[in-house]
């Protein structure tokens, strides 16, 4: 599905202001810290590389 940007940040807006009436504004900071510390850990992990890989770079062979 293809988007132009005058929809996508009415459909942005229109999520935004759904999010800030469900949810004060803490727990959407909270939940945005966790995220982002998340997809940090995902982004620094070597689980997703292959076997072969890991033994070329000098790593462990072991999943992390």
């Amino acid at each position: 599905m293809i988007m132009n940007n005058q929809h996508a940040g009415e459909s942005l807006a229109t999520s935004m202001s759904e999010l800030c009436s469900r949810f004060s504004f803490r727990e959407i900071l909270v939940a945005t810290v966790i995220a982002r510390w998340k997809r940090r850990r995902m982004a620094n992990s070597l689980g997703p590389f292959p076997s072969w890989l890991r033994r070329d770079l000098a790593l462990s062979d072991e999943q992390v």
